[in-house]
């Protein structure tokens, strides 16, 4: 079984105040094809009608497109799990709002076992119900630095 390490979660807003800021500029000859791909599909809304649909036939026909998916694409995964949590993406890294969660409430981990990607655990718990879990993967061709948290005004962020 794989071992879990804690990640430390910063509460400092100074260091966040760029993030929401910041604006991927996706013009000139210095702008990578994957960040343009990223942008297209990101605005390109009859794309989400389309795959919308498309998980629909999948799901009424009894089968399940997430775990075939994010087996050969673990980047859909990530962005999956970003989207249920009412999240945002950024190029390095993602936010979560975690409205009326405090925390001491909630708990990141991190496991460094695969060659290709970081693990990444989020465990909430609630003292009435069971814990919420969620268990994402970060590439690690797209990491610049390891995994870092910072929790300020009920929003998780978490860069690499």
């Amino acid at each position: 079984m794989a071992s879990w390490e804690s990640i430390d979660i910063n509460l400092d807003s100074s260091l966040i105040e760029d993030i929401e800021d910041e604006v991927i500029e996706t013009t000139g000859l210095t702008i990578t094809p994957d960040v343009l791909h990223n942008e297209f599909h990101s605005t390109a809304q009859h794309l989400k009608e389309v795959e919308l649909r498309h998980k629909q036939v999948l799901v009424t026909a009894g089968m399940i497109p997430e775990e075939h998916i994010s087996s050969v694409e673990p980047d859909m995964s990530l962005k999956w799990m970003v989207e249920e949590l009412n999240g945002r993406m950024n190029p390095d890294g993602l936010s979560i709002p975690l409205m009326g969660v405090e925390l001491s409430d909630f708990q990141l981990s991190v496991n460094d076992e695969s060659d290709n990607f970081i693990n990444v655990k989020l465990s909430i718990k609630d003292g009435k119900t069971e814990s919420f879990e969620r268990t994402f993967n970060i590439p690690k061709d797209s990491m610049k630095n390891e995994v870092n948290a910072h929790f300020i005004n009920n929003r998780l962020y978490l860069r690499w």
